[in-house]
């Protein structure tokens, strides 16, 4: 499992707004792309996603606001995890 934080807000940025989630728990997510987008006072920040598996928990809300070093969500990156998920609904 890992989790995400809300780091990248700026310099002196103690704060954010949660304005869109790109995926939605259980989805699969792959490192690099766009995984949500945080709107500061100043500049909207998009948050890619750090490491290929799945969401497992969004943990702020769209339109909450999330505090600097905060879980944003948690990433299951296990790859059996991957494998067993495609597997049950019958896709490759």
């Amino acid at each position: 499992m890992f989790e995400v934080l809300a780091k990248s807000l700026g310099k002196n940025v103690y704060e954010a707004t949660v304005k869109t989630w790109f995926f939605e728990e259980g989805d699969a997510v792959v490192e690099g792309d766009d995984l949500v987008e945080l709107a500061t006072e100043d500049s909207v920040v998009t948050v890619p996603v750090p490491a290929t598996g799945v969401l497992a928990e969004v943990c702020i809300d769209e339109d909450d606001t999330v505090q600097r070093d905060e879980v944003l969500c948690i990433i299951d990156d296990e790859e059996n995890g991957l494998d067993e998920d495609a597997d049950d609904d019958g896709t490759a």
